[in-house]
């Protein structure tokens, strides 16, 4: 016998499909799921049935006895039952849910054991620990098409900010060797002069070509090349003047450049170390408008957009940017002199581990030039040809590497003990004459000599 006073199942066949009986008169709720059938068997004869909302489920009456109810959309709502023609028995709620216990289930997520498909009102979500961002993109292409888009609960199991190091190395080496010779005399009748080019200037007629003698002129002082090291020999008596200029330099310079800068995954963060510098514009026909003034950027810039892909997979878009003010390709604008800007640039995409570095851009250039000035014939004489011929030569190497070095990082905890700060060492430093002329102050743990510069 079954008892009325508990759930009773019923299963039968009909055209190809099952409903299931239950009866649940010890309970104020009952639960269905979209798209499912299930038989309410009331245990006295029904005479009139109502529900509140039609459209989250249906009704037939199979018997006096069995109400069909049908899943249509996630919702609640109420049924109402009449016994008798008086007043209807106290209303039964009726809870419908999306359900992910069949074809969900069948094709979720085999390649995941954290991820789980949950009912989530007239949706389905999608919960659990990720582990990377491929993971997360497969779970929501493994739910039916057919679903309605999946509300997202899930969390990362991996850190989302990201700190992004580059480094802007630039090498520059430059050798140059000059030679120059002059020869002059200048007594009396007799002029006689022989020098590189620009370190003879002309000749001159003394008192207006009265007494027929001769002056040389020379604006670099007869110097073949002012800036080079000269040597002179000469009698003044009898009115002769050798100068020979010799010159070699050699010179290296480095440049570093190291930005730092710290994001979210997913959004773009960008920062600017330098300044301002203004340009005047003019406007109207003819330069006869208004003056405005529009501000240049200069100095060490840097764009940056991380996507952290998991533990140990970063993809970085970056755009580094180093800028000086050049004034030797100044233009003139509004009657004031506008620098030009010497810029190393690059824009790229790389994905990297966390704490690996990618040289992401690198230039190797070589500027050689070699200049002869000489007298026709004699300048290719051996040996002697020297004193006849002005040699410059000048080769310049330069170097440049843009490296980025990204790391997960978390925040510092809180009341944690923050790193020393630049300069800090200096807040209570007062330093004898001797200390500050001779930088006797060194820190304890380096021997370093005081500064303010982080180390």
């Amino acid at each position: 016998m079954w008892n009325l006073k508990y759930l009773r199942l019923m299963l039968f066949a009909c055209s190809s499909s099952f409903f299931l009986f239950a009866q649940a008169e010890s309970t104020d709720t009952l639960n269905l799921v979209v798209g499912a059938q299930q038989v309410y068997v009331h245990a006295a004869p029904v005479k009139r049935v109502a529900i509140g909302s039609p459209d989250i489920v249906g009704m037939t009456m199979l018997t006096s006895h069995n109400i069909l109810l049908t899943g249509k959309q996630a919702g609640t709502t109420e049924i109402a039952i009449w016994e008798s023609e008086k007043a209807a028995l106290p209303a039964k709620r009726i809870k419908v849910a999306v359900s992910v216990s069949t074809a969900l289930e069948k094709q979720r997520l085999q390649f995941s054991k954290t991820i789980k498909l949950l009912p989530a009102g007239n949706q389905v979500a999608i919960a659990g620990e990720v582990e990377s961002l491929e993971e997360h993109a497969l779970a929501r292409q493994a739910i039916d098409k057919s679903a309605t888009v999946p509300m997202d609960a899930t969390v990362s199991s991996f850190d989302n900010q990201v700190q992004i190091d580059i480094k802007v190395v630039e090498v520059s080496r430059k050798n140059m060797m000059r030679a120059g010779f002059f020869l002059g005399k200048n007594r009396g009748n007799a002029t006689f002069a022989l020098g590189s080019p620009g370190s003879l200037g002309g000749a001159t007629f003394d008192d207006g070509g009265l007494n027929g003698g001769f002056s040389l002129n020379s604006s670099s002082g007869f110097l073949p090349n002012a800036s080079a090291f000269n040597f002179l020999a000469g009698n003044a008596s009898r009115g002769l003047l050798g100068a020979l200029s010799i010159l070699e330099n050699n010179g290296f310079a480095y440049t570093l450049a190291e930005p730092s800068l710290t994001a979210i995954s997913g959004q773009s963060a960008s920062f600017l170390a330098g300044g301002e510098f203004p340009i005047p514009i003019q406007s109207g026909a003819g330069g006869l408008g208004a003056v405005t003034i529009r501000y240049k950027e200069y100095g060490v810039r840097l764009m940056l957009t991380p996507t952290v892909l998991d533990t140990n997979r970063i993809f970085l878009k970056v755009s580094p940017e180093v800028s000086e003010i050049d004034f030797s390709n100044a233009v003139q604008s509004g009657g004031v002199a506008v620098p030009g800007l010497r810029v190393r640039r690059t824009d790229t995409s790389v994905s990297l581990g966390d704490g690996e570095s990618f040289v992401i851009s690198g230039l190797v250039s070589r500027n050689t030039l070699q200049n002869v000035d000489k007298f026709p014939g004699l300048g290719n004489l051996p040996v002697i040809g020297a004193f006849f011929r002005s040699t410059r030569f000048d080769l310049e190497d330069k170097e440049l590497l843009m490296i980025v070095t990204p790391h997960l990082i978390r925040p510092i905890a809180r009341n944690a003990e923050m790193p020393a700060l630049p300069g800090g060492n200096l807040h209570e430093y007062s330093p004898s004459f001797s200390d500050l002329f001779f930088q006797t102050g060194t820190k304890p743990d380096t021997g370093i000599p005081v500064t303010g510069f982080s180390r």
